[in-house]
């Protein structure tokens, strides 16, 4: 992570006090002048950047944005920013370093590129991802299993359990009508004795019957002899 944060590794031009280079710009990227600051207040600017028709382009002071950069025990202040936030036009400037100090500047926007296309930062990135995603996930789980769970101790069975297995009011029914059609094919034990009272009392009648009748012809034959 240090050696993208290094300006002696990532940068466009690097001068000693006095010195001045030409530096390309591209288009669109915000550049940082930096310089060492070895303790106390922050280190002046002391530069000056002419652009291709000598212009003087005074850039901007640091925003919060732009923090000191640590590198192995070094702190390296920004002192000035040039094209924050849109970017600066494409072209070929001129740097002169007016310091007493040696004088960095970096590409900030290239620096951000390389940073977020790194394999390690990438990785990270994508675990955190993924991790928050499982939560989520997770989360989502949870609340549906506890709402199962609410409605399940909500539910009211209707029915019998019998060798551990809730029989409903349908099976309940069934198995009631089986029964007593178990019942009613059983025999009844009174029916014969039943049965002969009537035989018995059918000839009873069938006997009074006759007698009747030969009563009557005896008391006619009677009457006729009479």
């Amino acid at each position: 992570m240090e050696p993208m944060l290094d300006p002696e590794q990532q940068n466009i031009a690097r001068l000693e006090a006095g010195e001045s280079a030409s530096v390309d710009f591209v288009g669109g990227h915000v550049y940082v002048a930096l310089r060492v600051n070895e303790g106390g207040d922050a280190p002046a600017a002391e530069l000056r950047l002419l652009d291709e028709e000598n212009q003087e382009f005074s850039g901007d002071s640091p925003t919060r944005l732009h923090v000191e950069r640590l590198v192995n025990g070094t702190s390296y202040a920004p002192v000035r920013v040039f094209c924050f936030p849109n970017g600066c036009d494409r072209g070929t400037y001129t740097l002169h370093n007016e310091g007493d100090s040696v004088l960095w500047l970096v590409d900030d926007s290239a620096g951000d590129i390389e940073f977020f296309t790194d394999p390690l930062v990438l990785a990270t990135f994508g675990t955190c991802c993924l991790g928050v995603m499982s939560g989520i996930i997770a989360l989502i789980f949870a609340i549906l299993m506890f709402q199962n769970k609410s409605n399940q101790d909500g539910k009211q069975v209707s029915g019998l359990i019998i060798d551990g297995r809730v029989m409903t009011t349908d099976e309940l029914y069934r198995a009631h009508q089986e029964q007593n059609k178990e019942i009613s094919d059983v025999p009844d034990p009174f029916v014969r004795s039943s049965t002969n009272n009537q035989a018995i009392e059918t000839i009873s009648d069938e006997n009074d019957l006759q007698i009747g009748e030969e009563d009557g012809e005896d008391a006619w034959k009677g009457w006729d002899e009479g």
